[in-house]
């Protein structure tokens, strides 16, 4: 249960607009999974290198930070659904229709691009960890980004 200091804090946390990626990744157990992330941040252009946060309770954290490689894809404004879905705790699996399958992992189909990343270093910070990925290949798709702001989905005004 948040106390009033933590709730306040949430609060100014979500005046910042960010856009909303989901990072995917062949499980361990063979499955196809995914998760919701808006703490994704470019970190550097030479070398390419991306940061997120992932929270220490999420039910997928071991699983990821083991990983090796995965792809971070940047939703569309179509894709709240996807969003949502991959948020909630314990319902991480993609559904056949919702990804192809390249040679460098899962792309969701319709996101409006994505990145592939291979891991660089994780460091322990709060009750989150900052993992840093190598960029290795990318792709830009037209369309227009899910934003997340004031703890709701938006999309951008055109």
């Amino acid at each position: 249960m948040l106390d009033e200091a933590n709730k306040d804090l949430r609060s100014i946390f979500s005046k910042f607009a960010t856009g909303v990626t989901a990072v995917t990744f062949k499980g361990s157990n063979g499955l196809n999974l995914g998760i919701t992330v808006n703490s994704y941040t470019s970190l550097s252009l030479d070398p390419p290198l991306i940061l997120w946060c992932l929270d220490k309770d999420s039910d997928l954290y071991e699983e990821i930070t083991n990983l090796d490689n995965y792809i971070i894809n940047f939703l569309s404004e179509e894709q709240r659904d996807i969003a949502n879905t991959l948020a909630q705790k314990n319902d991480h699996i993609l559904d056949e229709d919702q990804f192809i399958s390249i040679d460098q992992g899962l792309v969701i189909k319709n996101s409006i691009g994505w990145l592939s990343c291979s891991k660089n270093q994780i460091i322990d910070s709060g009750d989150h960890s900052i993992l840093i990925a190598d960029v290795n290949d990318s792709k830009i798709i037209e369309g227009y980004p899910l934003v997340f702001w004031g703890s709701n989905y938006r999309s951008l005004l055109r």
